[in-house]
C-alpha cells in the first residue's frame, strides 16, 4: 500500500510539473529579452555576435503577467555591457544579465608576404570576416583604398591592412624627363621639364623647364606627368 502510494504521489507530481513550471520567468525569456533589446538599440552598423552569461539553473523568478523590459542606464555599445532586465508588475524583481556584444566585419587583409616598397596589386589582398572590436578603427573596408601603394615595412600573410603602412607610390623621380601641362585660357600647352624632386600622385615638387630653364612648381597628376595651374 505505501508502495502504490508512493507511485501515485510520483505520478501526481509528474502531471502537474508544467504547472509548476509556468509559476516561473523562463530563462529562455529573459536571453530572448536581452536580445531584442540589444537589437533595436546597439550602436553599430557592424554585423555582430552577442554572448551572454548564463543564470544560475536555481535562479527562479515569478513569471511576469507583461511582457519584461530590458534597458541600459548609458548607450549600448560593442564589448561588454550589462543589461537591466525587470518585471514592473505583481512580484516585482529585476536582474543584470552580463552580455559581450562581438562586432563582424569584412576588412582587407594579405594573403601574401608584402617587402618593404612593394606595390600592392589584387591578387596580395581579399577582404575577409573578422573581429574588430579590438582593432580600434584602424582597418580597411575596400580594396581600392589600398590598391596600388607601396608598403613602408615587410608585412606578412594574414596582416590586417591599415592605411599607415603604406605611401602613395612615386610617379614621379628626380632628374627623369616630365611633360609639363598647362590649361592657359581653354588652351593646352605642353611642355618638357625635369623634375627636381620625386613626387606621388597629387604631391606638388619643383620641375625645371626645359624651354625657359625656369624653375616652377608643378603638381604630380600621373607617372612622369606634371600639371602647372594658371
Amino acid at each position: 500500500m505505501i508502495r502504490l502510494m508512493l507511485v501515485f504521489a510520483s505520478v501526481f507530481m509528474t502531471m502537474n510539473a508544467p504547472h509548476a513550471e509556468s509559476q516561473w520567468q523562463t530563462h529562455e525569456s529573459i536571453y530572448e529579452a536581452v536580445k531584442s533589446y540589444v537589437a533595436q538599440n546597439i550602436n553599430t552598423t557592424a554585423e555582430y555576435e552577442i554572448t551572454l552569461v548564463p543564470l544560475m539553473d536555481r535562479l527562479n523568478l515569478p513569471l511576469c503577467s507583461q511582457p519584461i523590459q530590458a534597458f541600459t542606464a548609458n548607450p549600448l555599445k560593442t564589448g561588454r555591457s550589462s543589461i537591466n532586465v525587470r518585471c514592473n508588475v505583481g512580484k516585482k524583481w529585476a536582474i543584470f544579465v552580463p552580455a559581450t556584444i562581438t562586432p563582424f566585419e569584412q576588412v582587407v587583409i594579405l594573403t601574401q608576404p608584402l617587402q618593404s616598397g612593394e606595390a600592392v596589386t589584387e591578387r596580395q589582398i581579399t577582404l575577409a570576416r573578422k573581429d574588430v572590436s579590438q582593432l580600434h578603427g584602424n582597418y580597411l573596408t575596400q580594396i581600392t583604398q589600398v590598391l596600388n601603394k607601396q608598403a613602408i615595412r615587410t608585412l606578412s600573410v594574414g596582416t590586417v591592412v591599415v592605411l599607415k603602412d603604406f605611401v602613395e607610390p612615386k610617379l614621379v623621380k628626380r632628374g627623369e624627363r616630365v611633360m609639363i601641362t598647362s590649361d592657359r585660357s581653354g588652351i593646352a600647352i605642353k611642355m618638357n621639364g625635369i623634375a627636381q624632386s620625386d613626387g606621388s600622385r597629387g604631391q606638388m615638387i619643383r620641375v625645371k623647364n626645359q624651354n625657359s630653364e625656369r624653375i616652377i612648381n608643378a603638381t604630380v597628376i600621373d607617372s612622369g606627368q606634371v600639371s602647372v595651374s594658371q
